[in-house]
């Protein structure tokens, strides 16, 4: 790669590092997976900086690799668990009514499969309009309808009784 080319992937990485990271933190859930998340997109990012720097919109480019990334690494991880852990009982969160609201729609998101829950943090979340999320994840536009309403009917049921637009009184 020539020196040109490095310095320009390096003013990219130091500038968009900070969005990767807020939306990789969503998906991931923990500070750690959202840091190996960037990493990892970034180190992508690298690897095909010559393709990567000709998108018409690099931070588009730069989410598509991000989301992409993260469900194929949820996908391999899932599989791997169930490998190992058939009959393990999985922990059901059960948020009380006090607790802090980040921490309880984060711990919901992390219950969601990791393909929905990639499609709920990019339509709700990022503010991606159906077609770009479909786009982004290479479904239909029906299929982020459908996915995102289930997601939500299922965050709203988790949630119970938490109070979402209370201020704390």
């Amino acid at each position: 790669m020539a020196d040109d080319e490095r310095a320009a992937f390096e003013a990219y990485a130091r500038t968009g590092q900070r969005r990767l990271y807020r939306t990789a933190y969503l998906l991931c859930g923990d500070t750690e997976g959202a840091q190996d998340l960037t990493q990892t997109t970034l180190a992508k990012l690298f690897q095909h900086w010559r393709r990567a720097s000709r998108a018409d919109n690099l931070d588009a480019y730069a989410k598509t690799v991000l989301v992409r990334t993260f469900v194929a690494e949820r996908r391999r991880s899932v599989r791997d668990l169930l490998a190992h852990n058939r009959n393990a009982p999985r922990p059901q969160p059960n948020p009380a009514p006090g607790a802090d609201l980040r921490v309880t729609l984060l711990a919901l998101l992390a219950e969601l499969p990791p393909r929905a829950r990639a499609m709920v943090v990019l339509r709700y979340w990022d503010d991606l309009s159906v077609e770009t999320v479909a786009s982004l994840l290479r479904c239909s536009e029906s299929t982020v309808k459908s996915q995102c309403s289930r997601s939500l009917v299922r965050l709203r049921a988790r949630m119970g009784d938490v109070q979402l637009y209370s201020t704390g009184s």
